[in-house]
C-alpha cells in the first residue's frame, strides 16, 4: 500500500447528499465545456469545399487538453440567485434551503487599493458546504472555455489548508444579480503535482438536506400510465 499517495478529500456538510457531493466534481471528459464535442479537428474550407488537415483546430490544441485532463471542474451543488444594489445584497438563495450562500468580501480587504478602478462595486464571497483536506497543493482558477457570465478570481490551496472552500466572484457596477443553475461549471482545481490524485468523499453529519433546487416539479410529478 503507498501511504504517500496523493489525495483530496471533500468533507460535505448540509444541506448536500452523497449524490449531490459527488455530483459536482467532473473529470475528462465531462469537464470539457459541451460545445467542444462538437469542433472538428481540422476547419472547413469554403473555397476548396473540404476539410483541410493543416489548418487545425483548439481539439488539437495540447494546452487546451492538458488543463482539462489535469483538472477537476467544480459545478454548482445548487441553484443560486443573488440580488445586489449598489453596495450590498438584497437577498440570497441557495435552492430552498436556509444555507448562507453569499457575502460580501470587503473593500477594505484590496478593491479598495486597486488603482482607476471603475469597473467594480465589490467582490462577492460564495460559500459552499463542504471543506478540503488533501496532501497536494491545489490551484483553483476560472474555467475560462466554458464563457460563463462572471469571472472568478484565482488562488492556490496550499496542502497545509484543512478548512471551508468559497470562492470570489468580481462584480461589475451595472450587474443587479447573479443566477446560478445547479451543475453550472463555477472553476477548475488542478492539482499541483505529476502523479495521480485520489478523490474521496465524507460526509459531515448536520441536518438533513432540503431541495437544492428553486423548482420541485421533477421531484413530484408522476410517470405517464400509458
Amino acid at each position: 500500500m503507498n501511504f504517500f499517495r496523493k489525495k483530496l478529500i471533500i468533507k460535505y456538510y448540509y444541506p448536500l447528499k452523497k449524490e449531490d457531493a459527488e455530483g459536482m466534481f467532473k473529470k475528462i471528459p465531462d469537464n470539457f465545456p459541451k460545445y467542444f464535442f462538437t469542433i472538428p479537428k481540422t476547419m472547413f474550407n469554403v473555397e476548396r469545399k473540404k476539410f483541410v488537415p493543416y489548418l487545425t483546430t483548439i481539439k488539437t490544441c495540447p494546452g487546451f487538453i492538458n488543463l482539462y485532463k489535469r483538472s477537476l471542474l467544480f459545478t454548482s451543488p445548487f441553484d443560486i440567485y443573488i440580488e445586489l444594489d449598489d453596495n450590498k445584497i438584497i437577498s440570497a438563495r441557495a435552492g430552498r434551503t436556509d444555507y448562507v450562500v453569499a457575502s460580501i468580501h470587503q473593500g477594505q480587504q484590496f478593491l479598495d487599493y486597486v488603482p482607476n478602478n471603475k469597473e467594480y462595486k465589490f467582490i462577492l464571497k460564495i460559500n459552499l458546504p463542504f471543506l478540503i483536506n488533501s496532501n497536494v497543493s491545489m490551484h483553483m482558477s476560472e474555467s475560462f472555455y466554458h464563457f460563463n457570465q462572471f469571472n472568478v478570481l484565482p488562488g492556490i490551496i496550499p496542502s497545509s489548508y484543512k478548512g471551508d472552500i468559497n470562492f470570489f466572484i468580481p462584480v461589475k457596477k451595472e450587474k443587479n444579480e447573479i443566477y446560478i443553475k445547479k451543475g453550472d461549471p463555477l472553476f477548475l482545481i488542478t492539482p499541483l503535482c505529476e502523479t495521480g490524485v485520489k478523490l474521496k468523499f465524507k460526509k459531515i453529519e448536520t441536518n438533513d438536506t432540503t431541495y437544492l433546487t428553486f423548482s420541485t416539479l421533477k421531484k413530484h410529478i408522476l410517470k405517464n400510465l400509458i
